[in-house]
């Protein structure tokens, strides 16, 4: 799919790869970008910075009122599912109340939005999905174990969804990038990209309709070694707890 003249709705937009891709759509020739945030304060900067085409609305994916109001935005060509948060530490000991809020956002918040924007996709036989997981959706990382975890949930759904959509040439997109600089991976003391890269390489896939593309250099290293000794990959990863 081409992007320029193209309606792009993004959720988590007020700050990080978010607020990144929003600058790559409006760059890319994108006709407006509806720039969903949680926060008022985050509308405000958006249109601080986005004077024209790009549009700032109220939009928590856990919120079934804030998603019923995307439904009757119209229709829109580009959904990226990016809005997510991860907890840190042991699955046994954690806050269980900070798993839930992952589960909620990160799977259950991308299913409520992509049900509200999908049907006018359907209608007019065109529209691109894209789902925002991890390399690590393949094989766990420990230190984010539950994140894992529902990234791994996002990209069996996102299977899933594409078996339904496919047939009306709706395309979903699982894009696959590893630690990228943001505020999530601010206490991670490990190489990151950087947004703007992932941003590009976003766009990339959408332009040339990848299949659940990896990003970067690790992430292709995550799958290689899946490929190629999955057990040994297994306990590589334990050591980051």
């Amino acid at each position: 799919m081409e992007i320029e003249g193209k309606r792009v709705l993004i959720s988590g937009a007020g700050r990080g790869l978010g607020r990144t891709l929003t600058r790559a759509f409006v760059a890319a020739g994108a006709r407006e970008v509806l720039a969903g945030t949680r926060t008022a304060e985050a509308r405000a900067s958006l249109q601080q910075e986005f004077p024209e085409r790009v549009t700032p609305l109220q939009l928590d994916v856990t919120r079934e009122r804030d998603v019923d109001t995307v439904a009757q935005l119209g229709t829109i060509d580009i959904l990226v599912n990016n809005a997510g948060v991860a907890g840190f530490g042991n699955p046994l000991t954690m806050n269980l109340d900070d798993v839930q809020n992952e589960l909620a956002v990160n799977y259950l918040g991308v299913l409520r939005l992509t049900r509200a924007v999908a049907p006018a996709m359907i209608a007019q036989r065109d529209g691109v999905i894209v789902n925002i997981a991890t390399a690590f959706a393949k094989v766990n990382l420990p230190l984010v174990g539950t994140y894992c975890a529902t990234k791994a949930a996002l990209l069996s759904l996102g299977q899933a969804l594409r078996a339904y959509l496919t047939d009306d040439n709706v395309r979903l997109i699982t894009v696959m990038p590893t630690t990228f600089d943001s505020d999530m991976s601010r206490g991670a003391d490990v190489p990151k990209m950087t947004k703007e890269f992932v941003a590009g390489e976003v766009l990339a896939a959408i332009r040339e309709e990848r299949h659940d593309p990896p990003i970067g250099d690790e992430a292709k290293g995550v799958l290689d070694g899946l490929r190629k000794d999955p057990l040994g990959l297994e306990k590589t990863l334990m050591s980051y707890r």
